[in-house]
């Protein structure tokens, strides 16, 4: 039997499963088995998984199980880490591990070691950190730089904005750091009534370096710097790009340009120079933490084999849910304000690599992929969305994170951590009520990671396990889990309508909808 006819056997395995288990409540399982939280969880030095509340038996596993090895998932989490060029539509190879990899470590691919690459880079990070601690790095005035602010959207954004506040208590003192991604230009003009120009060093974060919003905010502070008197824009100026010759025609000196690679994509690119702002933000040695944490996770991912591999196991948990059970969403809910920016960035990682409608050899999909992925902070979210989550129709995935050990109040940490494990307990087994509104179903999935205090190796490890949890659901779904096409279309119409608005014209070929909402902005601006 071919594998494609083993796979489609296992396949129709899987749907009996499923039908076998919608007449079963997850209270029976645990009630059958006392020690199912045993055999269903995952520890691993400093975190915790507990899958045992999701709606699965052995045989499932099982079955998920060998139909990873019938996909040979194995291999192709090799090819990756070996820099084969796995991105297949893009022709590149998708390498943000290696920018976790130690010094002494070799990779070659297409002639050039990409270890040497990255620590060349990670070098001049923590030169150009130095520098600026230390105040020997000044702007025009003469000051010493104490701002820093990142001009960056999507990948550039999120990941570092995301660790900067997850890490806020290791941030360096008497420093400020800012986000500007949005084009609306109410976002930037708040910056500037908040920070010193002398002071301020602007980060351009773009890998071609002509990234619209991007390059539109940063020509915006280079005018207003200039307007407020700054004869050296260069030395408030440095930029992470591919794009070498952009940035200095922009007027950034090649000594302030940071280098990234097409191997990096952007939604995995804060472990590249795009963290820069992270090293500024919290110091190089614990810029350099994150890193080794996510290189622990990497080597787990790597070496564990798929039955005690946590990011296997939780995207096979995914890929059983969204094509066998009807699982159209998934929340994540952080019970950590540190975490409050974990479900917007996880939301990017997981729809903007897995939501394709074609597999790797270009066929159009006939099954589902990426199921939308939303979330937010507890306890608020307990107060706003669980509602649904309790009582509504829909089968809902939720992922809960916590940490055991949090600084501050230990009553404030007890509260929190006491509602996390309630609330997964209350989505398992329900409340039977004889009236219906007050009747709570329960066999509701979740699973629980907890974790220690936050750190920034633990951070790493967990942003690892998610970035790996989306590769191999796009092995699963066989998709290319690190191109991003879907947002290129919008991006190129926008470009046309901008020049319609500009020169206040309306082009006929166009339909009428998009005509005549140019017209009313055309009307509105007489």
């Amino acid at each position: 039997m071919t594998d494609s006819n083993n796979l489609q056997k296992l396949q129709l395995e899987l749907s009996k499963h499923a039908s076998s288990m919608r007449g079963l409540h997850m209270r029976d399982l645990f009630m059958h088995n006392p020690n199912r939280a045993e055999a269903f969880s995952i520890e691993l030095p400093d975190i915790f998984i507990d899958y045992s509340k999701n709606i699965i038996t052995s045989e499932i596993l099982e079955s998920l199980f060998h139909y990873a090895e019938l996909l040979d998932i194995k291999s192709s989490i090799n090819s990756m880490f070996s820099g084969e060029k796995i991105n297949i539509t893009e022709k590149r190879a998708v390498l943000h591990t290696a920018l976790r990899s130690k010094r002494e470590e070799k990779l070659d691919v297409d002639g050039a070691d990409i270890i040497e690459l990255v620590h060349n880079e990670l070098d001049k990070i923590k030169t150009f950190t130095s520098a600026i601690h230390s105040g020997e790095y000044c702007g025009w005035t003469n000051k010493s730089i104490n701002t820093f602010v990142n001009i960056g959207i999507g990948g550039s954004n999120s990941g570092p904005k995301l660790v900067i506040d997850a890490l806020s208590d290791y941030r360096k003192k008497n420093t400020y750091c800012f986000f500007i991604s949005n084009i609306d230009y109410r976002q930037l003009n708040e910056l500037k009534k908040n920070i010193d120009p002398e002071t301020t060093l602007f980060i351009v974060s773009s890998k071609s370096f002509s990234t619209l919003e991007t390059k539109a905010n940063a020509e915006s502070v280079k005018e207003w710097l200039v307007d407020v008197g700054c004869d050296q824009i260069e030395k408030h100026f440095v930029a992470i790009t591919e794009n070498e010759k952009a940035a200095i025609d922009f007027g950034i000196s090649q000594s302030n340009i940071f280098h990234i690679w097409d191997w990096v994509g952007g939604r995995f690119s804060l472990w590249s120079a795009i963290g820069l702002v992270i090293s500024l933000a919290l110091g190089f040695d614990n810029f350099q933490r994150l890193l080794n944490g996510a290189r622990e996770m990497d080597l787990h991912f790597k070496q564990g084999p798929n039955q005690s591999n946590a990011p296997v196991i939780l995207a096979l948990l995914d890929y059983w849910y969204n094509n066998f059970l009807d699982a159209d969403t998934h929340a994540f809910i952080p019970y950590d304000e540190s975490l409050k920016l974990f479900p917007d960035y996880l939301a990017q990682l997981f729809m903007e690599s897995n939501g394709k409608s074609a597999d790797l050899a270009g066929n159009s999909i006939d099954y589902k992929t990426m199921p939308v992925t939303w979330g937010g902070i507890g306890t608020d979210s307990q107060h706003a969305f669980f509602q649904l989550l309790h009582q509504g129709t829909q089968t809902i995935p939720v992922d809960f994170l916590a940490p055991l050990k949090k600084s501050g109040d230990k009553n404030h940490h007890r509260h929190l951590l006491a509602n996390c494990i309630a609330q997964s307990q209350a989505l398992l087994q329900g409340e039977d009520n004889p009236d219906p509104h007050k009747h709570f179903p329960g066999n509701k999935p979740s699973t629980t990671i907890l974790y220690k205090e936050l750190s920034p190796e633990i951070l790493g490890k967990l942003l690892a396990l998610y970035e790996h949890r989306t590769f191999v659901l796009g092995l699963l779904w066989k998709i290319n889990s690190f191109d991003q096409w879907g947002v290129e279309l919008g991006k190129k119409l926008a470009a046309n309508i901008y020049e319609n608005l500009k020169d206040n014209k309306t082009n006929t070929d166009i339909d009428s909808s998009t005509k005549i909402l140019i017209n009313k902005y055309l009307d509105s601006n007489k």
